[in-house]
């Protein structure tokens, strides 16, 4: 027992003097090692393309029963079509902790028509609404996780977008432009996987509700003059792929 705690003393008398010696020389005595940093750098300014899948819904309000004589729901229908377009944005990176701004502008393809009633009499057709979304833009936050050259992220911020409605009456004439330029809100998460310091590829998915606008259906003499008041609301979801250049090293 004492030889043990001969030799403990002895080894701690050797650590105290290893420490002194070190002080004396103006070396930084050992102590705990720290976390190490991660190993790929997310911070900088990037630019890429993506492409992918959005699926648009469209909510007619009809406010006084214009069509059908009964107030409410008049059509809520969703299409598929094609997204794609450009984004910019910038990175800050602390430690594992990565926050940015992103911004994007998009080509959509996605339209329906919706087929409401069937009328006789000379010239007559059908009502009918056309509803699409030829482009999309958003400006959103970026707050993530870098694992190395994994970001795991989650993003919101606001989408604008031109929704296009049209109301066609009883008769080809009777042509009624509903359409607007909307401003919302989006948000999702995604993930970005960085190949080498310069590029990288990202898988995300959005929903953006663009909200919606009021118009007012005036009739003519084929109508019997009657007016409505409708409401749209547009939503979409949207799920795509891209890839991003980083300038800088």
């Amino acid at each position: 027992m004492k030889r043990l705690l001969l030799a403990t003393a002895t080894t701690v008398a050797l650590i105290a003097a290893n420490a002194a010696q070190a002080a004396d020389l103006g070396l930084p005595a050992k102590g705990p090692m720290a976390a190490p940093l991660p190993a790929w750098n997310w911070s900088g300014f990037y630019a890429g393309l993506n492409a992918g899948y959005a699926r648009s819904t469209t909510v007619w309000n009809d406010l006084d029963g214009t069509i059908n004589g009964v107030s409410g729901v008049l059509v809520d229908e969703s299409t598929n079509g094609f997204i794609g377009g450009g984004q910019i944005g910038y990175n800050w990176q602390f430690r594992y902790a990565v926050v940015g701004l992103e911004a994007d502008f998009n080509y959509l393809s996605v339209k329906q028509t919706t087929r409401l009633l069937d009328l006789v009499g000379p010239g007559a057709t059908h009502w009918q609404i056309h509803d699409s979304m030829p482009w999309l833009g958003t400006v959103r936050g970026r707050v993530g996780l870098a694992l190395d050259n994994v970001l795991i992220y989650a993003t919101a911020g606001f989408a604008y977008g031109k929704a296009e409605h049209t109301v066609v009456g009883t008769f080809s004439t009777n042509v009624h432009d509903f359409g607007a330029t909307k401003i919302g809100a989006v948000g999702g998460v995604g993930a970005e996987f960085g190949l080498d310091p310069r590029w990288s590829v990202k898988a995300e998915g959005l929903y953006a509700a663009l909200g919606k606008n009021s118009a007012i259906y005036q009739g003519d003499a084929n109508t019997g003059g009657f007016s409505g008041r409708f409401d749209v609301n547009d939503t979409m979801w949207i799920v795509r792929g891209g890839v991003n250049y980083k300038f800088g090293s």
